[in-house]
């Protein structure tokens, strides 16, 4: 692969694809999208003829098989994921893949060996690693701004499903078979960020639930069954505790929020959303500190939601990068890092996928 070349990328997946992974591409020199699919070759052809690409597919597997394809990209709902990582493994393809992984770890688990057996690189686009507030925070963690850590409190109430005509691209993620669900979106890239900021989480427990079964649409009520809410708890590696609270059926919303206390002060960053789309605001307070101040932006530029550039930008940087140089990047989200996340999401949600959800 030319230094000096894009990276050539094929998309699988025009829905949230449109939304934010095209034009993140498209603002990005490092990449040029010469292939698109959908499930169908209309769908393919229009989005491919709004976004510029060249080669419109209605199967997967035909883009995939495309041999000016070097990355395939896999914007899809979780139920199918697996196939289409299987796919681009097998025809040499590296693969980034939207998180959750997959809908069960076994799936999660056959997904990695193929990758590993087709020496191809693969990762998972949890890009809130990426968002500039939330590297601003694990940079003062590691260099101990705050202390030793003892207490984490992260929260994401959103009202999304409260009013799920307002997000009619999203109405899917009502039924558990595709692989939704509050903890296995929004609760993962947050207990993913904790991973990250504070290392790895121990006797991780806790409960979710279905608090409504069917959701207000204008029509009548669509039947739900996926998880809408769920609290976690567990120890840090330093010896402290965090909690984890989620939910996408909250009236009137909080947004996100991460609060750490350790023994030499206290940081807080918060978003008015998903990290992975909202800015982060950081604010906090050393132990000989009067109250809590703005850390970031501080004077530095916002990023709006949905333009994509960064975090996703910056996730999508860094993948150039570990690829063309052949070093792994340890911000960069792996399979790994995915398939044990789908581990934590089944521990908690215990029966609800212990085979009476198989989808």
């Amino acid at each position: 692969m030319s230094v000096r070349e894009p990276i050539r990328v094929g998309v699988i997946g025009a829905g949230y694809g449109s939304v934010a992974h095209l034009p993140a591409y498209t603002a990005l020199p490092e990449f040029e999208v010469v292939a698109l699919a959908t499930s169908h070759a209309s769908s393919a052809e229009a989005a491919a003829a709004r976004f510029g690409i060249e080669r419109a597919y209605g199967d997967y597997r035909e883009l995939c098989a495309d041999d000016r394809v070097e990355l395939v990209d896999v914007v899809t709902r979780p139920s199918l994921h697996a196939p289409m990582v299987r796919a681009a493994a097998a025809a040499g393809r590296h693969v980034l893949c939207e998180a959750p992984l997959a809908v069960h770890s076994r799936e999660a688990e056959e997904m990695s060996a193929a990758v590993h057996d087709a020496g191809v690189r693969a990762f998972v686009n949890m890009q809130s690693r990426f968002s500039p507030g939330l590297r601003t925070l694990r940079r003062l963690v590691a260099q101990g701004w705050i202390g030793r850590v003892a207490n984490v409190r992260a929260t994401a109430f959103y009202p999304t499903f409260t009013r799920p005509a307002a997000a009619p691209g999203s109405l899917w993620c009502a039924d558990s078979a595709t692989g939704a669900g509050s903890l296995r979106v929004h609760g993962l890239h947050t207990l993913d960020l904790i991973n990250w900021v504070f290392g790895t989480t121990e006797t991780v427990s806790g409960h979710a639930v279905t608090s409504r079964t069917s959701w207000p649409m204008p029509e009548g009520r669509l039947r739900a069954d996926s998880v809408d809410s769920a609290a976690v708890t567990g120890r840090l590696p330093q010896g402290g505790v965090f909690s984890l609270h989620t939910s996408w059926v909250a009236w009137h919303g909080s947004g996100w929020s991460l609060e750490a206390y350790g023994d030499e002060g206290m940081l807080h960053a918060s978003a008015a959303g998903h990290t992975g789309h909202f800015p982060v605001t950081l604010r906090g307070a050393r132990h000989d500190t009067a109250e809590p101040t703005e850390l970031f932006p501080a004077g530095a530029s916002r990023t709006t939601a949905g333009s994509g550039v960064p975090p996703l930008g910056g996730l999508l940087t860094a993948v150039a990068e570990s690829l063309r140089s052949g070093r792994d990047d340890p911000d960069l989200p792996t399979f790994a890092d995915g398939l044990s996340l789908l581990r934590t999401a089944e521990s908690v949600e215990g029966a609800l996928w212990d085979g009476t959800r198989s989808g």
